[in-house]
């Protein structure tokens, strides 16, 4: 009997879809439970589509997307939507939020989920959010620590550093929350310490004023980008600042697993979802969102190198016990059984009415920001365009 045929798309190869979908896929394949592929938006066909019996939509927001689902829908396909961020809920300060809040691109998602069998998220908040919405059920995944095959556990020498490398990962998206957390603590830090503690920022490029130095990283949008860039940075301490919202709060523990798999010791503020994975001082630090703790929290990293060391280690065992590709598609194919099981009818191509390409993207992707945005669509497109090259 021939393997379930599962295709899953998403806009871009981000970090986001490898993560949360493509690298478990890819492991259930390796384990010969299905047959699975992973296109960009543009790359889909009619006849790459109408040979799926599964659709894994990542993310979708656009029309183009939407116009995939239905047809997808009416051939009998069954539909998954994964989504790891409140995309109903982007707050107002948010890079993409004009084009988020617009009514069009919410009425998108709202139907594009609407046409879906099922929800995978990571988060317990998103699946109480969104699961109303598909026809079948939703269920929390966990999402795998990839870095784990890229670097190995650290091996101590016994011999103190000289310097210690405080780092930050994460989307541009996340400069404000830096500027607004920790460039007090910061400045204070560097004032104790001065040249036994340098700074690094991947991604995000916070503004603490023309006499703070630290090392920058560009954003990496590209999935394969990220994982070198990761692979090559050597953090002795990860910082991950975050407010206290409820948006944020429908966030996935990401720095976990990347400070984890990089062996940093993590230093997370006191909210969901850290609170639902760290435990203080045993796989990382809490500490709440006031000057005076990141400073404390901070120093005692910076000082104390056995609670460092161990605060990394424990969160590097932890990931490979409960977060490697096998242990997550495991757990999804026990909580999914239609995945290695359903099959869908038979469908020609020329069923599908689809017009794809990446011309028809790019012309769908520009009607809805001009549709949402009107005469604030160029300044939205140039900014983005900005803060995607970092």
């Amino acid at each position: 009997m021939r393997l379930t045929k599962v295709v899953s798309f998403c806009l871009g190869d981000i970090p986001s879809a490898r993560i949360g979908i493509v690298e478990p896929m890819l492991e259930l394949q390796k384990e010969g439970k299905i047959d699975f592929s992973f296109y960009l938006a543009a790359e889909l066909t009619r006849e790459i589509l109408a040979d799926a019996d599964i659709i894994i939509s990542i993310r979708s927001a656009d029309s183009y997307e939407l116009n995939i689902v239905n047809e997808c829908k009416k051939a009998g396909k069954l539909i998954i939507y994964y989504l790891d961020d409140d995309l109903l809920n982007i707050p107002l300060n948010a890079a993409s939020s004009e084009y988020f809040n617009s009514e069009l691109v919410k009425n998108n998602i709202v139907s594009i989920i609407g046409q879906c069998d099922y929800l995978l998220t990571n988060n317990v908040r998103i699946k109480e959010k969104y699961q109303k919405y598909v026809q079948k059920g939703a269920y929390i995944i966990k999402a795998p620590a990839l870095l784990l095959k890229s670097i190995k556990p650290k091996e101590t020498s016994g011999i103190s550093k000289p310097v210690i490398k405080i780092g930050f990962s994460g989307g541009t998206d996340h400069k404000a929350n830096l500027e607004t957390l920790l460039k007090y603590p910061l400045y204070q830090l560097k004032s104790k310490y001065g040249d036994k503690i340098e700074f690094e920022f991947m991604g995000a490029k916070p503004d603490f004023g023309g006499d703070f130095e630290y090392r920058y990283i560009p954003y990496q949008s590209e999935y394969d980008n990220y994982i070198s860039q990761m692979s090559k940075i050597d953090w002795d301490i990860g910082v991950a600042p975050l407010p206290d919202s409820d948006f944020h709060a429908c966030k996935y523990y990401n720095k976990f697993l990347e400070y984890g798999a990089i062996n940093a010791a993590g230093i997370y503020s006191d909210v969901d979802p850290y609170k639902q994975i760290i435990r203080n001082e045993i796989n990382g630090l809490l500490v709440e969102n006031t000057e005076d703790s990141w400073i404390a929290g901070l120093s005692t990293l910076i000082e104390n190198e056995e609670l460092r060391l161990k605060v990394s280690s424990s969160a590097r065992i932890q990931l490979e016990k409960e977060f490697t590709t096998q242990c997550i598609a495991k757990d999804i194919e026990t909580k999914l059984g239609e995945l290695t099981l359903y099959k869908a009818p038979y469908c020609k191509p020329s069923k599908l009415n689809l017009f794809l390409g990446s011309k028809v993207l790019i012309t769908s992707k520009l009607y809805n920001i001009v549709k949402s945005m009107g005469l604030r669509a160029p300044l939205y497109i140039a900014k983005k365009s900005l803060s995607e090259t970092g």
